[in-house]
């Protein structure tokens, strides 16, 4: 999916969050955000929010020398996500398969990387009587009981507590092995190898990286790895808004699942933003 102009002017809010949250002395701000501005007005729009923003955060990285600085959060995130999963993690078996996916999609709100922020605790229950698409459903379901395996493409720390539900719900009721990928280092709030051990995701599936640090998924230099389980996998879902943008046009035949964030996506789309979407490209 392309980018929008709108897109420009959410990577800047994200950056100018970003700056506050490292500490950075006012000098020390004014450089980069200098640097950064210097950057949008070179690169070509002609790509994928995500791929843009990917420089703008390695720029970032470079002149601060700070690796990680949503490391923290992301740790609040996932204890977040763990009070909110307790009590329905004690009665999973009598959820379906509709019901636990939009539980990994209530999940899917808690990103830092977008303008537009949900409150989960407020939300859940009236999030829970949205209905995700019924002919997609089923159609998912069909392939997770004919299927040999499915490989679930992660997005956020916090979430990917959530998707651990939806890989123990999968690996006791339908006979398929599961691999889940994250991202292969530090980008905003993205979950990486070490949040899902944390979460323990590598209880109910192998775990696995994109080899990048993007917050989406370009496979023409993606690692070895995730190339193989896309090329293996009876079945793929895609979480998350920046995973649908690298991925949808590459038709791939992948369902996505995620929540709109953005008004970009939204347009494109026919939903509205906080829509929760279940789709097939």
């Amino acid at each position: 999916m392309r980018m929008d102009i709108y897109c420009v002017k959410c990577i800047i809010s994200q950056i100018v969050e970003l700056i506050k949250l490292m500490g950075i002395d006012r000098e020390g701000e004014e450089i980069i955000m200098r640097e950064v501005l210097k950057r949008l007005g070179s690169e070509s729009y002609d790509t994928t929010s995500p791929e843009l923003a990917e420089k703008i955060y390695d720029l970032v990285r470079e002149i601060s020398g700070i690796d990680d600085p949503y490391k923290e959060i992301k740790t609040q995130e996932n204890k977040r996500a763990e009070a909110l999963v307790r009590p329905i993690e004690e009665n999973l078996s009598e959820l379906s398969l509709g019901e636990v996916l939009k539980l990994s999609v209530i999940g899917n709100s808690m990103d830092y990387g977008t303008e537009v922020r949900f409150n989960v605790e407020e939300e859940r229950e009236k999030l829970m009587e949205e209905i995700l698409a019924p002919e997609i459903l089923k159609e998912f379901e069909e392939e997770l009981k004919e299927g040999e395996n499915l490989l679930v493409i992660g997005d956020n720390a916090g979430e990917i507590v959530f998707d651990r539900l939806l890989l123990r719900f999968i690996k006791e009721k339908y006979n398929v092995g599961i691999k889940y990928a994250v991202r292969g280092g530090p980008i905003i709030n993205d979950a990486t190898l070490e949040d899902a051990e944390k979460a323990g995701i590598d209880k109910y599936a192998e775990v696995i990286t994109t080899g990048q640090k993007i917050a989406g998924l370009v496979l023409e230099r993606a690692s070895k790895e995730i190339i193989r389980s896309f090329k293996k996998s009876s079945l793929v879902l895609s979480k998350g808004q920046g995973n649908f943008e690298t991925l949808e046009e590459k038709r791939l035949d992948v369902y996505f699942l995620f929540r709109v964030k953005c008004p970009v996506v939204a347009s494109y789309l026919k939903k509205r933003v906080g829509e929760m979407v279940f789709l097939r490209r």
